[in-house]
């Protein structure tokens, strides 16, 4: 399904291509949802300068490239915190998601250290996604700065 998507690790070279894959996405699912105050910090959150510097302070950044371009990212905020998980959507549903998911736990900064525990705020549209992927909902959508989210968490199934 996904066969003739790869996967790699990041660089701060991809910055600006990681950032308008998220924009696009944000733009459709996420901002309409969020008051202009909440659209700003997001924006400026997602711009390409914010991203870049991200991956040069060791954030976890996986990648999913297909048809010569990004078309998935995945950021963990180290320790444990899942920063972004987007899919372009004209490659959703093939798996990518699970995919970069999975992936993160071999990114070079994390495959000596997976955390036992993962956070994420979800978006009103992505909490079907973590849901499958093992994460529980800790409470109800909260609007924190104008951005509506649900706080959910992954934890390591236990051996």
């Amino acid at each position: 399904m996904s066969d003739d998507v790869g996967l790699r690790a990041a660089t701060a070279a991809d910055a600006e291509a990681i950032s308008a894959l998220v924009l696009a996405s944000a733009q459709r699912w996420i901002f309409p949802l969020c008051n202009d105050d909440g659209r700003a910090v997001l924006a400026a959150s997602m711009g390409a300068e914010a991203t870049r510097e991200r991956l040069l302070a060791g954030h976890a950044y996986l990648v999913a490239e297909a048809e010569g371009r990004i078309v998935g990212v995945a950021a963990l905020r180290l320790p444990a915190h899942l920063y972004n998980l987007f899919v372009d959507d004209r490659f959703q549903r093939r798996g990518i998601a699970r995919r970069l998911w999975s992936g993160l736990r071999t990114h070079p900064l994390l495959k000596e250290a997976w955390p036992a525990q993962v956070t994420v705020n979800a978006s009103r549209h992505s909490t079907g996604v973590y849901l499958r992927l093992g994460f529980e909902a800790q409470a109800e959508e909260q609007t924190h700065g104008g951005i509506p989210a649900t706080p959910m968490l992954w934890r390591a199934p236990q051996a």
